[in-house]
């Protein structure tokens, strides 16, 4: 009789210890397993109506101007994006560091409708702005003038939040040719602005 008890004993022993290694090594493999599951999952795309938030440099003539040649600065931008294809933008600019004869200053604010076109990470955009645009630093009159710009750009996608942007517009602008000129200017001037950047996307 003490003979089979001591059997019973060492048996019930052993298969608690064999339990217990069995569930340790199971619960050890979990989060090992679930993190690689997680970590094979793919990123999620950024969702249809979104925002993208635009900063870049930003190059841009300064025709308005007599002997003055281009200008140098920067340009931030806000699309909304409703549908796939379709959005708005609301687009300023401030060019502040001139070279040429005449060193004048200028910025444009504009808004208007926007066409887009995507490829995976690719996606390319038209647009039309319509606004204002100023002059200082010249003495120029008018020194601010209606606006209108008429342009797009391609982007590429890094990651779900970031992209870079390269983009150009002509911006059309009516303002006096000579800084010296008093009076109003029907003068249509093309300012062409080439600009890049990161795009961010919430």
């Amino acid at each position: 009789m003490k003979l089979l008890s001591l059997v019973f004993v060492v048996s019930l022993v052993f298969s608690c210890a064999a339990l217990g290694q069995s569930s340790s090594s199971s619960s050890s493999s979990s989060p090992s397993s679930s993190h690689s599951t997680l970590s094979a999952l793919p990123e999620a795309p950024k969702p249809v109506d979104h925002f993208d938030l635009y900063v870049g440099a930003a190059y841009s003539s300064a025709n308005q101007v007599k002997s003055s040649s281009a200008l140098v600065g920067g340009t931030v931008a806000l699309d909304g994006k409703l549908k796939p294809w379709f959005g708005g933008t609301v687009d300023y600019g401030y060019y502040g560091f001139g070279y040429g004869l005449v060193k004048p200053t200028m910025y444009t604010m504009l808004a208007g409708p926007a066409f887009f076109l995507s490829q995976g990470k690719y996606e390319g955009y038209v647009h039309v702005l319509f606004g204002l645009a100023h002059t200082g630093g010249v003495g120029a009159t008018p020194n601010l003038a209606y606006a209108y710009a008429i342009g797009g750009g391609m982007q590429y996608d890094i990651n779900r939040r970031f992209a870079v942007r390269l983009a150009g517009d002509g911006i059309f602008s009516a303002f006096a040719i000579d800084p010296l000129r008093l009076g109003y200017s029907q003068n249509m001037r093309v300012n062409p602005r080439a600009t890049g950047g990161i795009v961010y996307h919430f």
